[in-house]
């Protein structure tokens, strides 16, 4: 029968710090809230406790009861699921570890709260899903952060999903560390690597990320770039909007233009999001005309570009919160 559920609620599962999730989506309504097991540090997993509660909140979907924590979710969707037990959406989301201290960043600004927390090590309880057929390719893994790059199992990690069929993978990265595990599934296709740069130069580049790393993002930029720009494996460029800092015309030509100098194709751009939620009611035409130039800009030069929540937000006239 046909009922109201997405695929992280049937099929998904968010690795994070301390606890598993069915999807990591707290920036919009619904998602990130409905926990699969409160405490979690890596250790084995029961999975038919597991799989009962996603079989509980299938059976609430079913009879139209929506979770509340779902309502308004952009990824809800009413068609015919399958209701077999496994797993082909996964997320990973290493909030605890990064190599930059962006401006806008919710764990930089609560620190000493992460500082607390150890990270784990997923790489035997992805093997075990594996070996139990409970993982299963066909659907995404994702990784964000903080930055998945410098986790110790992170190119183990890459691999042993590449090497076990996933063909849809996306990394969302500081560029600042260079993978070589990440090159080798954008060379096989099956990758896509996001590197959050902000800036159109060092200066901005510094003002935001607070590092001093411009030149070796871009270094990565490119090796990431020449790997393949075919199939599903690619580097794309983002860019997030910050009010009176990188909000100008001229810092995003810059910008563009580094990513045309790097062989790259892609772009992806989104707006700060404190200031976004904030502001939202009161927000000026002129960020949308930014969004609108970048948008042009990239079909001119036959890029192409991905708007994320709060730039698609403001393009669609919706709030995805």
């Amino acid at each position: 029968m046909k009922y109201l559920s997405c695929r992280y609620i049937e099929h998904g599962m968010d690795f994070e710090h301390t606890r598993l999730e069915t999807c990591c989506f707290t920036c919009h309504s619904g998602g990130g809230h409905i926990t699969l097991k409160r405490e979690y540090a890596g250790e084995s997993i029961n999975w038919e406790e597991l799989f009962e509660k996603k079989r509980k909140y299938r059976q609430d979907h079913r009879n139209g009861n929506l979770t509340p924590n779902c309502a308004g979710c952009v990824f809800l969707e009413e068609k015919e699921w399958d209701e077999e037990d496994y797993i082909n959406y996964l997320q990973f989301n290493y909030w605890i570890l990064c190599n930059s201290k962006c401006s806008y960043c919710y764990e930089v600004q609560n620190k000493k709260l992460f500082d607390k927390i150890k990270p784990y090590n997923s790489v035997p309880v992805i093997k075990e899903m594996i070996e139990k057929n409970i993982l299963r390719p066909g659907g995404e893994v994702s990784f964000g952060g903080g930055e998945p790059t410098i986790a110790p199992e992170f190119d183990d990690l890459i691999r042993l999903l590449t090497a076990n069929g996933f063909k849809n993978m996306r990394i969302h990265s500081s560029g600042i560390k260079f993978s070589p595990a990440i090159e080798e599934a954008i060379k096989k296709g099956v990758l896509n690597v996001v590197i959050s740069i902000d800036a159109g130069c060092e200066k901005t580049y510094k003002t935001i990320k607070r590092v001093n790393a411009y030149k070796k993002v871009i270094e990565n930029m490119k090796k990431y770039a020449m790997a393949n720009q075919t199939n599903y494996g690619y580097m794309t460029s983002k860019y997030i909007i910050i009010p009176n800092v990188n909000d100008n015309r001229k810092e995003i030509d810059m910008w563009i233009d580094s990513v045309v100098k790097v062989g790259g194709k892609w772009l992806a751009l989104d707006i700060e999001d404190v200031w976004y939620k904030t502001n939202r009611s009161i927000i000026s035409p002129y960020y949308l005309d930014l969004v609108n130039y970048v948008l042009d800009k990239a079909n001119s030069l036959n890029m192409k570009i991905e708007l994320y929540d709060r730039a698609r937000g403001l393009k669609e006239g919706k709030n995805f919160i």
